[in-house]
């Protein structure tokens, strides 16, 4: 996503206010000049046509000026540009520039002149590692380095060099490691995004940023997460996904604020019961893995979390600890090995949607009528022979699938519920995930009726963004 294009009202569609302003103080000489060798080092971009000779620079679009006339930020998102000059470090009082969705290759060492600069954004663009200067380090105020979806195969030590660093974006580039430096020397940084690369594996001295709360690993190559990493205890957001790790790290159990961890798609076959220390957990996804049990000293640790997401693995059984998380308000266990659910399960007040569809339940506990707020249960293609009649306990039930079930025989206590009027759901509900309507449900009945839930959308996507997994970033820098 590219920084969002300063406007400047044009003279017939300005308002009063805008008309009757007082006209801007002049751009100061040097900079003024410093924006025409912008311009002409860039004769193939939109400069020449929006930075006209003769005009007044500051009326120029792309630019924002102090009282005093000075360029405090420069704009230039997605305006054809090659080359950043060195006489752009003549625009000292510079504190914003971005430069996103352009094809720059180059960047001149002139710009660590920018001794204002906080936020310099280059992402989408044609950069290669050696494309940006060692002085880079001499911009001792930047606060925001974003450089996604460029062509970097190696990260500069410069880069690491930035005392002042809070938020860093390497998304979407070719790297393959990480400097081990930048544990060591970027105490202020608070963002790391460096999901989309190639990377094998992440140095230990990650564990050293103490105030980093956001950390996006996900679609790499990792084989392993250094237990170092529980260091990192200001951690909230933790996204991991799509790598090719075998195992989590007990030590991220020390990482006590996380509320949002993303580890599906992964080759593990279990969780370290120490997980459980993550008390603030929100959400937790590990769907699509290869996990054949949960530990209940995880489960009952997270008694705030109100989404968990679980399907499409091998599990066989439910812990009873389960009824220790009474925040829960949806529960993803579809596609496992599951033949029964503990009577806990009706201790979670708050759920208000369980998926369970193809697994190998025979029957549901009577206990699942404690879940006073359920408002959907998805139970299609299990081995279900009947129903406990406290389901006409669930007043809020307005979705009840049981597709699939060919042996079973419902109470008429049961059919008589509104969520069964008519036998729609009985009849036509799918499943959650691929063809059902659970989350991302592609259709109700078997493979193809319609369903009332949201077809259509891939389980993936649906269990994404249920977990807001990737914060806006235009919120995360302040609304700009």
């Amino acid at each position: 996503m590219s920084p969002p294009a300063i406007s400047v009202p044009d003279a017939e569609t300005a308002g009063p206010e805008e008309e009757d302003a007082p006209p801007k103080p002049p751009v100061p000489a040097r900079e003024a000049a410093a924006l025409l060798a912008l311009r002409d080092a860039n004769p193939s971009s939109e400069l020449p046509e929006i930075w006209t000779a003769g005009s007044d620079p500051s009326q120029w679009p792309g630019l924002k000026t102090a009282a005093d006339g000075a360029v405090v930020e420069l704009v230039l998102d997605g305006r054809a540009l090659a080359a950043v000059p060195a006489a752009v470090g003549d625009l000292s009082r510079l504190e914003k520039l971005w430069l996103s969705n352009n094809g720059i290759r180059t960047i001149d060492a002139g710009i660590s002149k920018l001794q204002r600069l906080e936020s310099l954004w280059l992402g989408s663009n044609l950069l290669r590692t050696a494309s940006l200067p060692p002085s880079l380090s001499a911009l001792t105020g930047l606060k925001q380095l974003w450089l996604p979806s460029n062509h970097l195969v190696e990260l500069p030590e410069a880069v690491c060099d930035l005392p002042a660093l809070e938020w860093l974006d390497v998304s979407e580039n070719k790297l393959t490691t990480l400097p081990a430096a930048i544990g060591r020397r970027a105490p202020s940084l608070t963002r790391l995004d460096a999901h989309s690369n190639a990377l094998a594996a992440v140095p230990p001295e990650l564990g050293r940023l103490s105030a980093l709360r956001h950390l996006s690993l996900h679609f790499n190559e990792l084989e392993a997460l250094p237990g170092e990493i529980g260091g990192c205890t200001s951690l909230v957001w933790m996204t991991v996904h799509a790598n090719r790790l075998r195992e989590v790290p007990p030590e991220m159990g020390r990482l006590t604020n996380l509320s949002r961890l993303s580890l599906h798609m992964l080759e593990i076959t279990t969780l370290p019961p120490e997980l459980g220390g993550m008390s603030q957990m929100e959400a937790f996804a590990a769907f699509k893995c290869r996990l054949t049990s949960l530990p209940g000293a995880a489960l009952a640790g997270w008694r705030v979390c109100r989404r968990l997401a679980l399907y499409e693995n091998q599990i066989a059984e439910v812990p009873e600890e389960i009824g220790e998380m009474e925040g829960l308000e949806e529960l993803w266990l579809y596609d496992n090995r599951l033949t029964s659910l503990p009577k806990a399960i009706g201790r979670l007040g708050r759920l208000q949607r369980l998926w369970l569809d193809r697994n190998l339940l025979e029957t549901l506990p009577a206990e699942i009528g404690g879940c006073g707020k359920l408002q959907e249960l998805y139970v299609s293609e299990n081995r279900l022979k009947t129903l406990p009649t406290e389901l006409t306990a669930l007043t809020g039930l307005r979705r009840l699938y049981l597709a699939g079930n060919p042996d079973l025989v419902i109470p008429p206590q049961v059919a008589a519920m509104p969520c069964l009027s008519g036998g729609r759901e009985y009849g036509g509900g799918g499943g959650g995930g691929p063809g059902g309507g659970g989350p991302g449900g592609g259709g109700g009945g078997p493979r193809g009726a319609a369903a009332p839930a949201g077809g259509g959308v891939s389980a993936l996507a649906a269990a994404v963004e249920a977990f807001k997994l990737e914060p806006a970033r235009r919120e995360e820098q302040g609304g700009a």
